[in-house]
């Protein structure tokens, strides 16, 4: 299928921008955080002159080689996690599916699919229950479970299309959209009811 056989563009979806800048502000909190982990032992070790015990006895205090090891691979984790976040959120800001007559396109800065309606093999909705990650310990039992959920298309050529409310903005309405077209061809909806923590 074309882009002209989809036909008239009933509407846009594409993720909401309070989303890209909270996942690039999380992004460069992490760098951040994973560069103060990796100063603060690198610090202490050129303090010491190098001269470190491997561990550091019970009761016994400053850095040894083994924590402060510990601590730059927890720091450069950090680090490499942050810079893969903002490299997924940046793909976002291109991100858009389209939903027209015939099907819809998803399209970003690298490439354009097109699916028709009649290309989807089955959907898979998942309801996912879980506390918001407010409180800590048994404190967060306090909470109600909150239900969020999220969408699988599956095709038959190519990746599925996933996406949820923190990729799409109005996914819910997207959803309506794409069952109205499934239910009229007897496309398969299975719905998943998962329990979080």
């Amino acid at each position: 299928m074309t882009a002209e056989q989809l036909g008239e563009i009933k509407r846009e979806f594409k993720p909401g921008l309070e989303n890209l800048v909270a996942g690039i502000i999380i992004g460069l909190l992490m760098i951040g955080g994973g560069c103060a982990l990796i100063y603060l032992p690198t610090n202490g070790v050129m303090e010491s002159g190098g001269n470190l015990p491997f561990w550091t006895e019970k009761g016994q205090k400053g850095w040894s080689w083994g924590a402060a090891g510990l601590m730059v691979a927890l720091g450069l984790g950090l680090v490499i996690g942050g810079i893969f976040l903002i490299l997924w959120i940046r793909s976002l800001f291109t991100f858009r599916l389209c939903v027209a007559q015939n099907g819809f396109s998803v399209s970003d800065k690298k490439s354009v699919r097109i699916i028709g309606w009649d290309d989807i093999v089955s959907v898979q909705e998942t309801h996912l229950y879980e506390r918001p990650p407010l409180l800590k310990g048994v404190a967060k039992y306090a909470l109600p479970k909150m239900k969020s959920k999220s969408f699988v298309v599956k095709v038959k050529q190519g990746d599925a299309i996933a996406f949820d409310g923190n990729t799409i903005k109005g996914h819910s309405r997207l959803a309506e959209m794409i069952k109205e077209e499934t239910e009229q061809r007897s496309i398969p909806w299975e719905i998943v009811e998962e329990q979080g923590y």
